[in-house]
């Protein structure tokens, strides 16, 4: 774990899925457990004026699917030959890139916005009560989802956005792509380091 790339495979069993009453199948049985143990949302809060104008553009800029780490991540796949996969596929978390016929799921998350083990990113300056719940929101929805998958029979993989960085990124393809492949039963595109060419 300590590179980052996290891969938990491990199946879930079974166990609970009785619970759910006779007639109901393993899949709807899953959802019903998982959703009773499912913690209630916390209220929302209303989001502080910007500090000034630019902070406004540059929050307002901020994109929630096709962001640049995840194009970069999808032309390192399809340079790899591990083509095949659908974004934002509708389980638990809305992986970046998923392939639902192998139970794989890859999230490429912001260093910023899911705090980042890596960067030791501090705290905006300002309005700090807010970002403390919302960032404590996000990555405990983001343990949720990937628990979620796991039970699942999910593998999940997570990379950061720093990761995807020129001098990190040839690091973090050398692990990844040889772990996807094998899940996926894939063969890595002949010589392939994952670059696009």
């Amino acid at each position: 774990m300590g590179n980052g790339v996290r891969n938990r495979g491990e199946r879930a069993g079974s166990a609970g899925c009785e619970a759910a009453g006779p007639g109901v199948g393993p899949f709807q049985a899953r959802m019903e457990l998982l959703a009773g143990r499912a913690l209630p949302a916390p209220a929302r809060m209303a989001a502080p004026p910007a500090t000034n104008e630019n902070v406004r553009k540059s929050m307002r800029g901020n994109k929630r699917a096709d962001t640049r780490p995840e194009l970069v991540m999808r032309a390192r796949l399809r340079a790899a030959g591990l083509s095949g996969y659908r974004l934002q596929w509708k389980v638990p978390g809305h992986p970046d890139v998923a392939w639902p016929g192998k139970k794989v799921a890859l999230f490429v998350n912001g260093c910023f916005w899911h705090r980042c083990p890596h960067c030791n990113l501090s705290l905006p300056k300002s309005n700090v009560e807010y970002w403390v719940v919302k960032f404590a929101r996000n990555v405990e929805r983001d343990e949720q989802s990937r628990a979620a998958l796991e039970a699942l029979g999910w593998k999940v993989h997570v990379v950061w956005e720093c990761q995807l960085k020129k001098k990190t990124i040839d690091a973090t393809m050398a692990k990844l792509l040889p772990a996807l492949a094998e899940e996926l039963g894939k063969e890595l595109a002949a010589g392939s380091d994952g670059r696009p060419g």
